[in-house]
């Protein structure tokens, strides 16, 4: 039996008790908010008779979403099956896929990571005559996926918004042609997968009334990650019975660069009727010292509702700050500090180094090597997104669904089969010319007067190994399916013959990866009795994350950003690299709003520490070619009383926290590091380094043409050049 009233504590038991009403939850750091999901769960199956399928629960990783429904499975001592729980990705293709009848895609639509997006968006630069110089791949998808995020497609954006403005001008038609170049692959890009679900439950009555009555009871975790088309598919939803219980914590919101909106949980009160809130304020985690730290930096912030963190779990250690003379200095202590941890016996894999960008990994990789401490670094080259694994998948893809131009470009000659550029151009042009799929082209070889016969023999050989193949796909397990691909196209035994070290990594990560299709098989057969197949494993892995990939069994020391720690935990945390154009990082400087969430950043970092927590800066960071010398962070103000003082620095130098009276800003010089500049001779460049404030400072920047010029800011451009 479940005893509510001993497991839970007086909030926790409101948050599980309480559900005729709209919820709101501000559920602290480790204050157990999983516990209440999983609770609130339990009690609306177990005490409230309500069927498992009635309910959906939204996590923020499939990771997560396995996790819950084990626990809950385990809890209750009954198969959770019929339970909705996933992503708001995973749930929303689990919709599309079910009411594909009411979307101008089929059911076996491909999903396009950012390589395919870049793939498509060249293809029409080329077609089109667009400057890659002037639309940026990397500037044009963000922008896109802003509109996206905003549930707004090409046809959805009035024309007067480009109508003044050259580059948006251009950017509406290639946005246009993008989607268009989608429908025609049958693909989705991942912001896709929610915009059309948010317009099928806004638009169409029927689909929403049937979603309204399967989703009686729903539960949302992370709702400050959330955006506006999560926003607008979890209104359409609640928008009849309100029975939404939404759990979060705005000071841990920390992705608007995703395009999440803080706006969301700071005005879920205005968004539901006779709203209850409760408050999560007990933390589970860490001692009363590290968050009385937390406490004193979050309390800073204006946006945000009132809370204040307390613990059980006694005094503990004070957080300390420690100042190096340097970046290597920082890093080879933190190192040291690590193999002494080791040396008495405590678990690496229960110590992690936090910082603000990936470029800061590289130091510290460094320093561990040197000490023979082994390390992995968390959020680093997704597995399903390396090379190797890449091709098996395009493969898979190209059998599901044949429209999908991109997946079969990249597999036609790859193992080499003789299948050449020129051969491949002229099929497209024929694809092209006849509005077919590529796929479509090689089964009518004939057709295509161009190629000579040992072309159309080689083509023909690939066509017909494709075509049995996606006859199997439909009935084969998808195990055994993929078992055959791998061992057919030799891919394995093709990279163990090089003497490439990567090549044999990429050998080794083809097994991995049939043992992971393995393993999906097992659980799925397991859960709805009967085999899995291919349609069944590409949402799957379509949705994997690096997140998702976090190895608990490995004994060594986390390396990971920021933003990559949310969610997880440690006995020890190291928050490195706390200086001002760090964190706060210099591009996100410039407004209040910016710089709160930096902030929060901050606090996120914090708040992973279960027992000890040690912040560092260095004095001097080398930027390019020469050293740059520090202002420690603003986030290091007014924490005297709750920070061990930097007392004794292991290096030929000692330093102690000041702060000059006079601080110039980056966010205050017209050039900022890492800006995007163009020159008239020189084109697109990148700023290294800025010596002055106006258009008068001297500037070094890398130019895309390779040169590496210092030149006066008046001779650049801060926009794009007609």
């Amino acid at each position: 039996m479940i005893d509510f009233y001993q497991d839970l504590n007086d909030r926790q038991l409101e948050v599980v008790t309480d559900v005729d009403h709209p919820i709101l939850v501000l559920a602290g750091a480790g204050s157990g908010k999983t516990r209440c999901i999983i609770y609130r769960a339990a009690y609306l199956i177990h005490e409230r008779n309500i069927a498992p399928w009635k309910l959906l629960i939204v996590t923020f990783t499939n990771k997560a979403a396995r996790e819950l429904q084990d626990r809950l499975e385990s809890l209750l001592n009954i198969p959770m099956r019929s339970l909705w729980v996933g992503t708001f990705h995973s749930i929303s293709l689990r919709i599309l896929r079910y009411e594909s009848a009411h979307l101008p895609y089929n059911s076996n639509f491909s999903i396009y990571a950012s390589d395919e997006q870049k793939s498509v968006l060249k293809k029409i630069y080329k077609e089109y005559g667009y400057d890659v110089q002037k639309y940026p791949l990397n500037k044009v998808l963000a922008r896109i996926g802003r509109y996206k995020n905003r549930l707004q497609l090409p046809e959805d954006i009035q024309p007067e918004e480009a109508a003044h403005n050259p580059f948006l001008k251009g950017f509406m038609q290639i946005y246009q042609r993008y989607q268009e170049a989608l429908l025609m692959n049958q693909a989705m890009d991942f912001d896709d997968i929610l915009l059309y679900t948010a317009h099928l439950l806004r638009d169409n009555d029927a689909v929403r009334a049937k979603y309204q009555d399967i989703f009686q009871y729903i539960m949302i975790d992370e709702y400050q990650d959330t955006n506006k088309a999560q926003f607008e598919i979890i209104h359409q939803l609640a928008l009849i019975h309100q029975r939404v219980c939404v759990v979060g914590d705005d000071d841990q919101a920390i992705y608007s660069f995703r395009g999440a909106t803080l706006r969301n949980i700071l005005e879920f009160e205005r968004d539901y009727e006779a709203v209850q809130t409760i408050r999560l304020e007990q933390n589970y985690r860490s001692t009363t010292a590290i968050l009385d730290l937390a406490n004193r930096v979050i309390k800073q912030n204006k946006q945000r509702h009132a809370k204040e963190l307390f613990s059980e779990l006694g005094e503990g250690i004070r957080p300390a700050l420690r100042v190096y003379p340097d970046a290597n200095v920082e890093a080879e202590q933190i190192a040291l500090n690590i193999s002494r941890q080791w040396k008495l016996g405590n678990n690496l894999r229960q110590i992690a180094i936090l910082y603000r960008t990936n470029a800061q990994s590289r130091l510290f990789e460094n320093a561990l090597m040197q000490k023979k401490i082994p390390y992995s670094i968390v959020g680093s080259l997704n597995f399903y997104q390396r090379k190797e694994i890449k091709d098996l998948l395009a493969y898979l893809y190209s059998m599901a669904n044949p429209a999908d131009n991109e997946s079969l470009l990249r597999v036609i000659n790859e193992p080499p089969r003789g299948i050449g550029q020129t051969t491949v151009s002229r099929l497209l042009g024929f694809a092209t010319k006849t509005r077919i799929s590529l796929f479509s082209a090689i089964q009518n070889l004939s057709a295509v007067p161009e190629l000579n016969s040992s072309a159309k023999k080689r083509v023909g050989d690939f066509c017909k190994m494709m075509e049995d193949w996606r006859q199997m796909s439909t009935s084969q397990p998808v195990a055994a399916l993929v078992k055959d691909v791998v061992e057919l196209l030799g891919m394995v035994s093709l990279y163990r013959k090089s003497s490439d070290p990567k090549d044999i990594t990429r050998a080794e990560n083809l097994i991995e990866f049939v043992a992971s299709v393995n393993e999906f098989a097992e659980r799925f057969s397991a859960e709805n009795d009967r085999p899995a197949l291919l349609v069944d494993f590409l949402p799957f892995v379509a949705l994997q994350t690096d997140l998702d990939k976090v190895s608990e069994e490995s004994d060594s020391v986390r390396l990971m950003t920021l933003h990559n720690a949310k969610g997880l935990e440690f006995e020890t945390v190291y928050i490195a690299g706390l200086e001002d154009e760090l964190l706060p990082h210099r591009m996100s400087m410039d407004t209040i709003e910016e710089i709160e969430e930096e902030r929060r950043l901050f606090y996120v970092g914090i708040t992973r520490a279960k027992r000890e927590l040690l912040l560092s800066l260095a004095e001097a960071r080398r930027l390019y070619d020469t050293y740059t010398f520090t202002q420690p962070s603003m986030f290091l103000d007014n924490l005297d009383e709750v920070l061990d003082s930097p007392g004794h620095i292991a290096a030929p130098q000692q330093s102690l926290y000041r702060k000059p009276k006079n601080k110039i800003r980056e966010s205050q010089k017209l050039f900022k590091i890492g800006q995007r500049v163009w020159h008239k001779e020189h084109h697109q460049g990148i700023v290294l380094s800025v010596n002055g404030m106006g258009a008068d400072a001297v500037v070094t920047v890398s130019f895309q043409n390779g040169k590496l010029i210092k030149i006066v800011g008046s001779f650049l451009h801060t926009e794009p050049i007609g």
